[in-house]
């Protein structure tokens, strides 16, 4: 990755166009040249893994249902509808079929985020137990990240997986989180950040931020030091 230019990552596939999280606006990101995508993971009442960022799918599908909840067959039947084509929609897909795509690609790395509700509901444990063997064939391609630090610890201590955490404020207690960590990624919103970007924490990691719209907030950035930049329009932004 060339200093100070913007390495955007298809912050849920390319939600600007397509369903969020769906294998059509992931894919349309991959061709259109996106070198890493960021989705997010909930687990079905039968734990199962599904690449989806709301627990309740009210704002997604219309229905004020629990995908925690749901057995995997009603899941199945619930489609997401295109931004800008309510006539169009797509499937909330599982992750297994997200990483039969994502092997298609190998130079194509993903950030999967494992989402806080999935873990209140069925632990930590038993959370991580259900994602990690979905995610076996092509783990050299993925980075685990989430809020929850104990995910972190627990997911770093088995030694076969990159880790990204995202912190929540930018504090003394944070950064001494971070520190004790080690991700191998640091994430954080744009709205966390320090006003002066050289007062950046420094470690081992590599910052990603999240979320930029456009070409000019993106450089300012990267100029700092922070090139990977997670962005809902990455078609725009990748043009050339």
């Amino acid at each position: 990755m060339a200093h100070n230019i913007p390495c955007f990552v298809a912050h849920r596939g390319f939600p600007a166009l397509y369903p969020e999280n769906s294998l059509p606006g992931i894919q349309a990101a991959i061709q259109l040249g996106a070198r890493y995508v960021e989705i997010d993971i909930q687990l079905s009442s039968r734990l199962t893994p599904y690449v989806c960022h709301d627990d309740n799918l009210q704002r997604l599908t219309g229905h004020d249902v629990y995908l925690t909840e749901l057995g995997d067959d009603e899941i199945d039947t619930l489609t997401i509808s295109y931004p800008q084509d309510a006539t169009r929609s797509a499937a909330i897909p599982r992750l297994a079929a997200f990483c039969q795509r994502l092997a298609q690609y190998p130079q194509v790395t993903a950030f999967i985020e494992i989402k806080s509700e999935s873990i209140a509901r069925f632990g930590l444990k038993q959370t991580i137990a259900a994602i990690l063997p979905v995610i076996d064939t092509v783990r050299e391609q993925c980075v685990l990240i989430s809020f929850d630090w104990e995910a972190m610890m627990l997911i770093k201590s088995r030694q076969r997986y990159k880790t990204g955490w995202i912190i929540e404020s930018w504090t003394d207690e944070q950064s001494s989180m971070a520190t004790r960590l080690q991700p191998d990624y640091l994430f954080s919103s744009v709205h966390c950040l320090p006003e002066k970007l050289d007062q950046l924490w420094t470690g081992s990691w590599q910052w990603v931020i999240y979320t930029v719209d456009d070409c000019d907030t993106a450089l300012h950035y990267a100029k700092a030091g922070i090139t990977l930049i997670e962005t809902d329009t990455i078609g725009t932004l990748l043009e050339p």
